[in-house]
């Protein structure tokens, strides 16, 4: 199974209403990434790549590559699974001749940071995603889903820089579009890579809006799928993936009413650009063709329609998240695509009539 690594693409321009839309995507096989708007929605860069899962020589764990553990860091040796999975990140360091990675678990134990990282970008990250965790186990269980905790914690590989993640990630396709937004979730490793890109711009403050941003996008992506709301090893359309994402991807921690499901305006403009109502995927194309994720013609709008998809049912009336929740129980048994429409029309209902409901939706949020 190949490895893919869920990457977004930014504004160039950023502020304390991210407009920042980042393109992402957890794509398997022959799924690939996207692009963002432009202006003012601007411009976007892309990050595709796909690099195949590398089979890792398990080394000690406190072995040759300059392992440390962090004063916050563990009182007791990390369990065996976490071990075996942070041996394997030590070895692909190695071969990257990289050094001197410190290990450091988050206050609450649900996360576990590896990398060259700064001590304080790697406080700072595993403190924001621990923060949006809570945040996100509050909120889903409010709205009547099930979403447990992970067995183990969750892996953030957490470096210092530009370079030391394109050493770390490794030639491939993509490979510098996606060292310029800050990082990707890989779905198959399981593994948040992020990296502290204050020191590759002149802005700090824009910068540490832009690695905030980053890591909640791509957080939100391991969260669903080590939380239950999504199967990892299953079939999920794009679209939904992608729509969990973003309809958290605002939120800050910094800011205390700051919650999930705000109104995402920068994957709305999309429609307020010329021809961008015209542009409107019918909702069982969306949920169905996940290269409408790839096509330069079709990205903009698919990432728009799939916040509004997801927002549409988590901010509807109990009657639709109920549905809502049936569709995501029954797409966690899928291992293909072939039941997508069937899912989708028994347990959200006529599509033709569901288009129409999203469509004035999408045009309420822009009234807003």
């Amino acid at each position: 199974m190949n490895t893919n690594h869920d990457a977004f693409v930014l504004l160039d321009q950023v502020s304390d209403e991210p407009r920042q839309t980042r393109t992402d995507r957890i794509l398997r096989k022959k799924k690939k990434g996207t692009i963002m708007p432009k202006s003012p929605v601007t411009q976007l860069s892309r990050w595709d790549q796909r690099i195949p899962r590398r089979q890792w020589l398990l080394g000690s764990l406190f072995g040759a590559v300059g392992l440390a553990t962090s004063r916050s860091g563990w009182c007791s040796p990390p369990p065996e699974t976490t071990s075996a999975e942070l041996a394997s990140i030590l070895a692909r360091a190695k071969k990257a001749k990289l050094g001197d990675f410190q290990v450091t678990e988050s206050k609450e134990k649900q996360y576990v940071g590896i990398g060259d990282a700064p001590a304080d970008f790697r406080a700072d990250a595993l403190s924001i995603c621990e923060s949006l965790a809570k945040l996100y186990r509050d909120y889903f269980e409010a709205k009547g889903f099930e979403v447990g905790t992970p067995e183990s914690g969750l892996i953030m590989v957490i470096l210092k820089d530009k370079e030391s993640y394109k050493a770390f990630v490794g030639p491939g396709e993509g490979a510098d579009v996606g060292a310029e937004v800050g990082g990707h979730y890989d779905v198959d490793a399981n593994q948040l890579v992020v990296f502290d890109s204050r020191h590759n711009d002149d802005g700090r403050a824009a910068s540490k809006r832009v690695n905030t941003f980053t890591l909640v996008h791509e957080a939100i992506h391991q969260l669903t799928y080590n939380t239950g709301l999504l199967e990892r090893v299953g079939d999920v359309p794009v679209a939904l993936s992608e729509g969990f994402a973003t309809f958290g991807e605002l939120w800050q921690q910094s800011n205390q009413r700051s919650t999930l499901g705000v109104t995402n305006s920068a994957r709305l403009a999309v429609f307020t650009q010329p021809g961008g109502q015209a542009a409107w995927i019918p909702v069982q194309e969306l949920l169905t063709k996940d290269d409408l994720f790839t096509d330069p013609d079709t990205v903009q709008v698919a990432y728009a329609e799939s916040w509004v998809f997801v927002h549409y049912f988590m901010r509807s009336t109990p009657a639709k998240l109920t549905k809502f929740r049936a569709y995501l129980d029954a797409l966690r048994k899928r291992r293909d695509p072939s039941h997508r429409l069937e899912d989708a029309r028994t347990h959200l209902g006529e599509l033709a009539r569901l288009d129409k409901d999203l469509k004035q939706y999408a045009n309420k949020q822009l009234r807003r």
